[in-house]
């Protein structure tokens, strides 16, 4: 993500995808991915204005490049696929760094929306 090769859109679609890895313990099912990814309007088919192909974009760009891996779910009957963090992912930084980032930018939202952050957390020690 330092080398400047994608455009901030498209590598925060990436950020997107490799935190999803890290809460689901190393591995995305794919399944998850484009659930995901469909509350953002951006569907595994089609074109999105900002992304463009999505389809092309985890299979082709950051496969090839090696920021993200694409295997078949062990132990699966059906062809159930799973994305996991790349060489090249591990080149550019460590899970440890990437966490330490989503906790900053977690914190940076709360404190730019301090009435919501309060709204979610009396929501969230309702649930429990």
């Amino acid at each position: 993500m330092h080398s400047g090769r994608q455009g901030l859109p498209k590598a925060s679609f990436l950020v997107l995808v490799l935190s999803l890895t890290i809460w689901n313990r190393d591995h995305a099912p794919e399944e998850e991915v484009w659930g995901t990814l469909s509350r953002m309007w951006l569907c595994a088919e089609g074109e999105h204005c900002v992304f463009g192909e999505s389809r092309e974009l985890l299979p082709h760009m950051w496969l090839r490049e090696g920021n993200l891996e694409y295997q078949q779910l062990p132990d699966s009957h059906l062809a159930c696929y799973e994305f996991l963090w790349g060489p090249q992912a591990y080149a550019e930084t460590s899970k440890w760094q990437f966490m330490v980032f989503l906790l900053r930018v977690k914190q940076r939202a709360l404190r730019a929306f301090p009435p919501l952050s309060a709204e979610a957390a009396r929501e969230e020690d309702e649930a429990a």
